[in-house]
């Protein structure tokens, strides 16, 4: 993030021994953040409307609430707010249908060190999508604003291709 706030990570874990171990991890790589951490639905919806986080850290597998229940909610919501499942096992499958359901990554817990970076990596993909939506919206207002200008100009245009 190009702001010097700091981001702000909404983890959903039932287990709060774990949200401190991804918190020193990530604090161990000087990442600028806040946190807060939910277990239930009720909690994880009004955490994204209060917290309001920059990414999203979820266990795959909880009691009450899953990760994959949360990434639905999410995407229903907002389909720009990065989502890394961080979870004790994973088998590829699993993973596979997590990112095509929309999972920005996933991280195992026991190899919680790529957690710093699949947070920056999962933060840059957000800014360049963002980035490319702004082009996209300019492009198309401009494409807009020449067209009505042809299409309401009083004058002869004439475009000569040399060829």
């Amino acid at each position: 993030m190009e702001t010097n706030q700091p981001i702000r990570i909404l983890f959903v874990e039932d287990v709060p021994a774990d949200v401190e171990l991804a918190v020193r991890v990530l604090r161990q790589e000087e990442l600028a953040f806040t946190f807060t951490r939910v277990e239930t639905k009720a909690a994880f919806l009004k955490a994204l409307e209060e917290f309001q986080p920059d990414l999203i850290i979820s266990d795959y597998a909880m009691p009450a609430f899953d990760g994959m229940q949360a990434l639905k909610l999410l995407l229903e919501r907002d389909l720009t707010l990065p989502f890394i499942l961080l979870t004790g096992s994973l088998n590829e499958e699993i993973a596979v249908a997590c990112m095509k359901a929309g999972a920005s990554d996933y991280v195992l817990k026991d190899r919680l060190k790529q957690l710093p970076f699949a947070v920056r990596e999962a933060l840059e993909q957000k800014k360049t999508r963002l980035a490319k939506a702004e082009t996209e919206r300019a492009l198309g207002e401009s494409e807009q604003r020449f067209r009505s200008l042809i299409e309401n100009a009083s004058d002869l245009i004439v475009i000569l291709n040399p060829d």
